[in-house]
């Protein structure tokens, strides 16, 4: 089908990055999980109700056929569709899950070579 084209990107938000976001080094995992639980949630949703976006048409003339047809694709079918962008936004929290653990990694990484390089010195209580 030929028609106009919608834009839709601005119906789902778009998904933080790492950098956008500010979280204490040491409540990094935390987050991360409370960000994935919230994305699994979300997939899950989507899984159960995707179903529900696409209509069949209620007959065969033309103007039902093609309402149809333009409904599924905006809502339901392809990347551009609004089930294509909620599933993008998806992708980016679970991409932003890796992002704060990579993160958490190197937070934990960087403490224990200070820790290594200043050895005791917090311990004298100078």
């Amino acid at each position: 089908m030929s028609g106009p084209s919608y834009d839709l990107s601005s119906a789902v938000p778009v998904a933080p990055a790492a950098a956008d976001v500010l979280v204490h080094p040491d409540k990094l995992l935390d987050v991360a999980r409370i960000v994935e639980e919230q994305a699994n949630a979300l997939e899950d949703q989507l899984l159960t109700k995707l179903g529900q976006l696409r209509i069949d048409s209620p007959s065969a003339d033309v103007i039902s056929t093609q309402s149809v047809q333009a409904w599924n694709t905006l809502i339901a079918d392809g990347d551009r569709s609004y089930a294509g962008q909620v599933r993008e936004y998806v992708a980016g929290l679970k991409r932003l899950v890796e992002q704060l653990r990579e993160a958490a990694k190197d937070y934990k990484v960087s403490e224990e070579e200070k820790a290594a390089v200043f050895g005791d010195r917090g311990k004298h209580g100078a």
